[in-house]
């Protein structure tokens, strides 16, 4: 377990120098192309602290989707794919996979940090939305996952079966680099129900 902290290290540093260049990139953009009048009050209160501290929860839910259904159907997508794949998250999915329990305690720190009532965190709306839909995205992956796996082998190795595990895995990732980018650009994202039940959730903890 303590071999593999050096790479959950990395992986923090990484998303932090990703999204404090892209943040910054895409500020500059919007700096020398804004013509349309935003909800600047809405704006100015997410800061880029918020925006980075948004992003990272989502590799629970990132992790444990590629864990259910990306090794699964990775090795039939083409050999560049794949080894990008190779060079960049698995690692990451390696350890995820060898220290099962670390999920569940990102899991609960997240929930005592943000979630209950009385979190010892300043309160930060937009990060708070965004771990709540990384928890909520994470719960959803791992019922998927453990249904799926669930099902007759016959099945999950037949075309039906691939289709579906496709299917599944491309709702992990789509609905993950929508929320990423949506926190980036300092906006809430607007998932079908479930960014509605996580509203829901704050408008009921407040």
């Amino acid at each position: 377990m303590l071999k593999s902290l050096p790479i959950l290290i990395l992986a923090i540093i990484i998303t932090l120098i990703t999204s404090l260049t892209i943040i910054g990139m895409y500020q500059l953009y919007t700096a020398t192309n804004r013509k349309s009048q935003l909800n600047t009050d809405e704006k100015a209160n997410i800061t880029i602290i918020d925006r980075c501290g948004s992003i990272l929860p989502y590799w629970l839910p990132l992790l444990e989707g590629l864990q259910n259904f990306g090794q699964q159907i990775l090795p039939d997508y083409p050999f560049s794919l794949m080894n990008l794949y190779k060079r960049t998250l698995m690692p990451f999915v390696i350890v995820y996979v060898t220290n099962p329990a670390w999920a569940f305690l990102i899991f609960f720190l997240l929930y005592y940090l943000f979630v209950r009532p009385k979190s010892p965190i300043p309160n930060r709306p937009f990060i708070r939305f965004n771990v709540i839909q990384s928890i909520l995205l994470f719960l959803i992956n791992s019922l998927l996952g453990a249904t799926f796996r669930a099902l007759p082998i016959e099945f999950r190795m037949s075309l039906y079966g691939l289709m579906l595990c496709n299917t599944l895995f491309w709702f992990v990732l789509l609905t993950i680099t929508y929320s990423v980018i949506k926190s980036i650009e300092g906006k809430y994202a607007k998932i079908p129900v479930i960014s509605q039940a996580v509203k829901i959730q704050i408008d009921n903890r407040s």
